[in-house]
């Protein structure tokens, strides 16, 4: 897994934030009061920091999210679709809701930053002192419940299993990552889009070819 990417702390003393924790955050973020509605914030939270964490934050782009996240077909063009870019500024508004509130006193928070999809995880200094004792579990060792999770999204996306062992429950999307690379931000020459314009294009033109030859063997005669 890569956490280098989208790991980030408040100090230079502090460790790197480890792919349990990442783990841990997010149970707790899904599985808030605050999120409790928002099924698709919590999809897509849940599909960026999966795929972020099984080091393949390049996939996180606005056209492959609409795709694996809210089921969009090849045809989808961010520029006329802002599905993408909305669902990220609603999950930035419950996330800052959410460490503003319940959360605060999580040790992990995780942030979304504007301008890109690629979750950071940041560590939350004021945490540290509720983390202490044995009141500060309910399992009175200081650290979280072992005990596995169901998440349920509604008929958002399909219900996926979190608990703190990585390799045995990984995070699921709503849809498989796929194998294919990725494809450089959609490529504007090679976009289904484009490609389908340039199709009616051609289409349109030999209909007009078409009426002018009419209008011209009836002129002849």
């Amino acid at each position: 897994m890569n956490t280098a990417s989208g790991t980030s702390s408040d100090s230079q003393d502090e460790p790197a934030v480890s792919p349990e924790e990442v783990r841990a955050a997010l149970e707790v973020v899904v599985n808030s009061e605050t999120l409790a509605r928002a099924d698709r914030a919590r999809s897509l939270l849940a599909y960026l920091v999966k795929t972020e964490q099984s080091g393949e934050a390049a996939r996180l782009k606005g056209f492959t999210i609409a795709q694996d996240v809210f089921g969009k077909d090849d045809d989808f063009d961010p520029a006329m679709d802002a599905v993408v870019r909305v669902q990220a500024g609603r999950l930035r508004e419950h996330l800052t809701s959410f460490y503003a509130g319940e959360g605060k006193d999580e040790p992990v928070r995780i942030t979304v930053p504007k301008g890109t999809y690629v979750p950071s995880y940041v560590r939350h200094k004021n945490a540290a002192a509720a983390d202490n004792g044995p009141a500060a579990r309910p399992n009175g060792s200081g650290s979280r419940s072992e005990t596995p999770r169901i998440v349920d999204f509604g008929a958002s996306a399909t219900a996926f299993k979190l608990d703190r062992s990585v390799d045995d429950a990984p995070l699921a999307a709503t849809r498989p990552l796929s194998d294919k690379p990725p494809t450089g931000g959609q490529d504007a020459l090679l976009s289904p889009f484009i490609v389908r314009n340039v199709k009616r294009f051609w289409l349109a033109l030999a209909i007009i070819v078409l009426l002018l030859t009419v209008i011209l063997v009836l002129v002849w005669r």
